[in-house]
C-alpha cells in the first residue's frame, strides 16, 4: 500500500518519527519493519519443522567413543610414565596395543558384551585367557598380559582380575621356572676358530660383540652402552654402567674377560680406534655407531640384532645374545666355580635367580663329583674292633 493511499493520521505519524529518528539500525516504529521481521519470523519456524531430527543412542556417562580400550589405555601410559624404564614403558605398551585388538575380536564375535575397560567382568577375562591358550601362549606370556590388564583395569576401579583370580583359583595361570640353554659347546667353538680369520671392520664388529658377551656375561643394554673406557686391557677388566636397574636397585659392577675371547677383543680395539679417528673422532662408545641418526653415537637395540645375524650367518649357528649370558654363567659352573661368585659377575641379588634361571651343575658333573667322593677312603677310620677299654682294667665295683 502506498502513503497516498493510507490515512492522513498514519502518514503525519510515520514521518515525525522518520524525522526524529537519526540512528543507523532499522528503524523500529516502521510497520513495515515489523512486517518484514513477522515473515522472516515465519519462515524461520517452517524451516526448523522441516528438519527432521535423527535418533540415535545417547551417550552416556561411561561411553569413550568408538575405541574405548584404546583411549583408556592411553591415559594410563600417561600415568605411569617416568614409573618405570623406558624399554619397560615400550612393552607395556605394545601389549596394550595387542591386548585391545583382542578384546575387540572377542567383542566383535559375541564372546563378550563390552570392550571397555569399565565394563569388562571376571567372565570376560576368562574369555580373554582362552583366546591366548588357543592361539599358542605359554604360561608365563599369560601371566605377564593378565598383570598388564589387571594393572590397567585397576587404574578405573575395575577390580575384574583380582575377582576372577578369586573365584577360580585353579584356572589362574602359574608362572613355571623354565632355564633355557646356554650355547652349546660346539656353536662357541665354531664362533672362536672364525673370529681368528674375519675381514673388515662390521665382521670384527659383529664377532667381537657376540665373544664379548659370552666372555663377560654381559646384558645387551650393558655391552651396548659400554664406553671404551670401561674395558681395561692391563687388568682385562670391564665396568658394567648402565645396568638393569640402574636408576633404583642396580649396583655398578666389575667384570673379568674370559681369557679365550682376548685375542679377538684387542684386534677389535685397534681396528675401532683406526675408524673413529677417520669417522667420527668424539665418540666414546665401545661399539660405536658410524652412521649415528640418533646423535648420541651409540647402536640401538636393532643394529646389535643385526651384528648377531652376521655371526650366525658366517658359522652356521643359531642363539640369542641373552644366550650368551647364559652361557658365561654355565662356563664359570663347569670349570668349578661356585654359585655364589657366578651370581655376582651377573649381577644378580639372589642366588636363586642364578640357579633358577641362568646356570646350575650339570648332571653329568654331579655324578662324577659324587663318584670321587664315594672312592675316596676316610683317613686313619677307627677299626670297629678297637677295644675302647682294656677288659684287665676293668673293674665292675662289685665283690
Amino acid at each position: 500500500m502506498s502513503s497516498a493511499n493510507k490515512p492522513l493520521d498514519a502518514q503525519d505519524g510515520a514521518s515525525e518519527s522518520v524525522n526524529n529518528y537519526t540512528g543507523s539500525a532499522p528503524y523500529i516504529g516502521s510497520r513495515r519493519y515489523h512486517a518484514r521481521g513477522t515473515a522472516q519470523k515465519a519462515n524461520i519456524g517452517r524451516s526448523r519443522a522441516s528438519v527432521v531430527k535423527r535418533r540415535g543412542r545417547k551417550r552416556g556417562a561411561r561411553s569413550m567413543g568408538r575405541h574405548p580400550f584404546l583411549d583408556c589405555a592411553r591415559r594410563y601410559e600417561e600415568s605411569v610414565k617416568g614409573l618405570y624404564a623406558a624399554t619397560t614403558q615400550k612393552v607395556v605398551a605394545r601389549g596394550l596395543r595387542l591386548m585391545a585388538k583382542d578384546f575387540e575380536t572377542l567383542r566383535e564375535n559375541g564372546c563378550i558384551v563390552s570392550s571397555n575397560p569399565m565394563k569388562i567382568v571376571p567372565d570376560d577375562v576368562t574369555k580373554y585367557i582362552a583366546l591366548l591358550k588357543a592361539r599358542g601362549v605359554r604360561e608365563s606370556g599369560i601371566v605377564h598380559n593378565l598383570s598388564i590388564l589387571n594393572s590397567l583395569l585397576l587404574s578405573v576401579g575395575n577390580p575384574a582380575v583380582e575377582e576372577f583370580k578369586r573365584r577360580n583359583p585353579a584356572k589362574v595361570p602359574k608362572r613355571r621356572a623354565k632355564r633355557y640353554d646356554p650355547v652349546s659347546s660346539e656353536d662357541q667353538d665354531r664362533i672362536l676358530a672364525r673370529a681368528g680369520h674375519v675381514d673388515g671392520w662390521r665382521n670384527l664388529q659383529a664377532y667381537a660383540l657376540v665373544l664379548l658377551c659370552i666372555g663377560t656375561g654381559l646384558r645387551p643394554k650393558e655391552v651396548r652402552l659400554s664406553n671404551v673406557g670401561d674395558l681395561g686391557t692391563s687388568s682385562w677388566r670391564i665396568k658394567a654402567v648402565h645396568v638393569k636397574g640402574e636408576d633404583s636397585y642396580g649396583q655398578v659392577r666389575e667384570i673379568p674377560i674370559d681369557p679365550k675371547v682376548r685375542p679377538v677383543v684387542k684386534r677389535y680395539l685397534a681396528s675401532r680406534a683406526e675408524v673413529v679417528a677417520k669417522w667420527c673422532p668424539m665418540n666414546q662408545a665401545l661399539f660405536p655407531a658410524i652412521n649415528d641418526s640418533k646423535g648420541d653415537g651409540y647402536l640401538s637395540s636393532n643394529s646389535l640384532r643385526k651384528l648377531k645375524r652376521i655371526v650366525e650367518a658366517d658359522t652356521g649357528t643359531t642363539f640369542e645374545l641373552r644366550a650368551c649370558r647364559r652361557t658365561f654363567g654355565q662356563n664359570l659352573i663347569d670349570q668349578g666355580a661356585t654359585i655364589e661368585t657366578v651370581s655376582v659377575l651377573l649381577g644378580h641379588s639372589t642366588t636363586k635367580t642364578t640357579e633358577t634361571y641362568y646356570a646350575r651343575k650339570k648332571q653329568d658333573a654331579a655324578i662324577l663329583e659324587a663318584t670321587r667322593i664315594w672312592d675316596q677312603k676316610p683317613p686313619n677310620a677307627p677299626s670297629a674292633k678297637t677295644p675302647l677299654i682294656e677288659p684287665e682294667k676293668y673293674l665292675s665295683g662289685y665283690a
